[in-house]
């Protein structure tokens, strides 16, 4: 009896870890196709571990930030932020324009790309305005 009870106790710990790992991978990770409006930028200076400026060859690294609304084809809509790519002269998104990329409830998890107005299905679109 006393074997069966911590035989079940232990099922009982394995399935709700199972849960809860799926579940953080599911929002963190498994993102659906979504698009936006490129909102302003903000430039920021790229910093180390321990929180001093970074420089590649003696140049300040900085990267953009962007708080993004996202629209999927259904129009749903989610507030995601993103950082772009660190540089010493990065290169900012042309802000008013459109880009599609996997989004997570957490974080873009993949390929950022600017897109056409016309690209953006119906649904998208009126979300964003």
């Amino acid at each position: 009896m006393r074997k069966a009870i911590i035989g079940l106790i232990v099922l009982v710990i394995v399935v709700f870890g199972g849960y809860k790992a799926y579940s953080y991978w599911n929002t963190t990770y498994n993102g659906e196709t979504a698009y936006a409006q490129v909102p302003a930028a903000v430039k920021h200076k790229s910093k180390t571990d321990s929180g001093a400026d970074y420089k590649k060859n003696g140049q300040q690294v900085y990267y953009y930030e962007y708080d993004f609304t996202w629209a999927n084809a259904k129009g749903e809509t989610k507030h995601v932020a993103w950082e772009g790519p660190e540089s010493t002269d990065p290169t900012p998104l042309a802000k008013g324009s459109y880009v599609t990329a996997k989004v997570s409830a957490k974080r873009v998890t993949k390929g950022m790309q600017t897109i056409s107005v016309n690209q953006v299905p119906a649904q998208a679109l009126k979300a964003l305005q």
